[in-house]
């Protein structure tokens, strides 16, 4: 039920309802402010509200005023969302408009504009000649001053917004963390038997709908096959898209109808599946968003090499910990150490190939790109564990073909193979 009503929030999206909820919480609390001054009129007239005690006229154009700045207010504040969103979606890529419809800084804005206008717009409509409210009009210009300063400083995140780099580092920064609680999940997985081997036979719990796997709760899973004394394989990694009827769970053993038929909701509780991706703890579609921010930089029609050099130094420290520590299948056991889910995911060579296969097909021609791509592969292998050294060396390799494939001058493939051999021979 709750995973439901989170996939209902996400759907409706975060820049209407945070906003909403925000404006119809203000909203509310202007009855609270009207009923303080309508129960306790030496409360209104209280000296500390009473610089804002005025007349009935007064008091109507300064509420009229706060009101109708708000709600214009807002409506700018909308626009420059949206021109924000269209110079992102056209710059830098398309998919970074999730990432703005869930900013704070966004959702606060239109919230407060909103607010405010309802709360000023009540106490308004509440004013009349003999009864002119002091403490909801000192609230109202304490709203009008938050709403200034606000504004100020979403002008100033929304000029931050259009700023590649900083997208490009925000991405990373989210990236980092979330391969790095994958690694240390691998480090802190214990397990005192040996992994049984996977039962092709066993049954299987299909997906009830289409969509992107979004979630999974790995606890309920490995309680699941503790109970039942089985293990279990979760045959799709986070990110993959699944078709409705397809084998979302594996058990080892082959069960019986009847608890099958009570396993399969514990299952499918336990799997959220979105109708799209997300890069929440998603680390191949934030991967996959930092590639798209480097290919359409590479583009000719925009030719900013040094946008996509960004993306590779800012990938290459995300592969920091897993080239290191290394990061493999992980296999989960419940509380006696016995195995009893195995989770597949993303291994350290699918990180690296995902990672720069694209981005040197598609650098083979740019030798500044080219050089940073090498570069990167340098600084990981002088880190790397055994394991990784042979992945990137390949790559390194690969790269040397692409560019002498590519029919560069002599001069630039003798550059890139110099640079190579003396990562090759400090490493």
């Amino acid at each position: 039920m709750i995973d439901s009503v989170k996939g209902y929030v996400r759907s409706v999206g975060s820049l209407g309802t945070v906003p909403g909820l925000m404006s119809l919480a203000l909203w509310f609390s202007s009855l609270g402010a009207l009923w303080l001054d309508h129960s306790f009129p030496e409360f209104s007239n209280n000296k500390a509200f009473s610089y804002f005690y005025t007349d009935y006229d007064t008091a109507k154009s300064v509420l009229s005023t706060v009101a109708s700045a708000s709600i214009t207010t807002l409506g700018l504040v909308y626009s420059l969302v949206l021109v924000v969103f269209t110079t992102a979606a056209g710059n830098i890529g398309p998919r970074l408009l999730q990432r703005f419809t869930g900013d704070a800084t966004n959702q606060f804005t239109a919230g407060l504009f909103g607010g405010t206008f309802l709360f000023s717009l009540t106490v308004l409509h509440q004013t009349d000649e003999s009864f002119v409210p002091s403490f909801s009009i000192a609230c109202t210009f304490l709203l009008a001053g938050l709403s200034v300063l606000q504004l100020i400083y979403f002008v100033h995140t929304a000029s931050i917004n259009v700023t590649v780099d900083e997208e490009v580092a925000e991405i990373s920064t989210q990236l980092e963390i979330d391969i790095d609680a994958l690694v240390y999940q691998e480090a802190v997985d214990q397990y005192n038997q040996e992994v049984p081997e996977r039962n092709n036979t066993g049954s299987v719990v299909c997906a009830e709908k289409s969509g992107y796997v979004a979630n999974l709760k790995i606890e309920n899973l490995v309680q699941l096959g503790r109970d039942n004394n089985d293990f279990l394989t979760f045959l799709h990694g986070q990110g993959e898209f699944i078709l409705k009827g397809q084998k979302l769970v594996r058990f080892n053993s082959v069960l019986s109808d009847e608890q099958l038929s009570e396993v399969s909701d514990t299952v499918h509780n336990s799997v959220r599946v979105s109708h799209s991706r997300s890069p929440d703890s998603d680390v191949e579609f934030s991967i996959n968003l930092l590639i798209e921010i480097a290919l359409r930089a590479l583009s000719p029609g925009i030719n900013d090499t040094y946008t996509a050099v960004t993306c590779v130094d800012r990938i290459s420290s995300a592969l920091a910990s897993p080239v290191k520590n290394g990061l493999r299948d992980h296999v989960r056991a419940d509380d006696d150490g016995v195995p009893r889910l195995l989770v597949p995911g993303l291994t350290l060579e699918d990180l690296i190939n995902t990672a720069f296969h694209p981005l040197r097909r598609a650098s083979s021609n740019n030798v500044l790109m080219t050089k940073h791509i090498v570069d990167a592969l340098g600084r990981l292998l002088e880190i790397a564990e055994s394991d990784a050294r042979e992945i990137l060396i390949g790559h390194l390799d690969l790269v040397l073909k692409g560019s002498k494939a590519a029919n560069l001058l002599k001069v630039d493939t003798e550059f890139l193979a110099a640079r190579t051999d003396k990562i090759m021979r400090s490493s």
